[in-house]
């Protein structure tokens, strides 16, 4: 079963790879509240305006990834 974020991020998926494929998110309460180049810099974004809130963290893939040569 998915929780309501991470069911979030699969809604918005493509727009999600569209805009920061490479780069790591963080979703809380069904909103965006992070963006960054590392782990630790999007968890220190979302303690400082979302504090007591643990929010889901995740690298997104680059459409390159999906890609596939046959």
């Amino acid at each position: 079963m998915m929780t309501k974020d991470q069911k979030w991020i699969h809604t918005h998926f493509s727009e999600l790879v569209e805009k920061y494929g490479g780069r790591y998110i963080a979703v809380a309460n069904e909103e965006l509240v992070a963006v960054g180049e590392s782990r630790e810099e999007v968890e220190k974004i979302s303690k400082k305006g979302y504090p007591g809130i643990i929010p889901l963290v995740l690298l997104v893939p680059k459409e390159k990834d999906f890609l596939c040569i046959v």
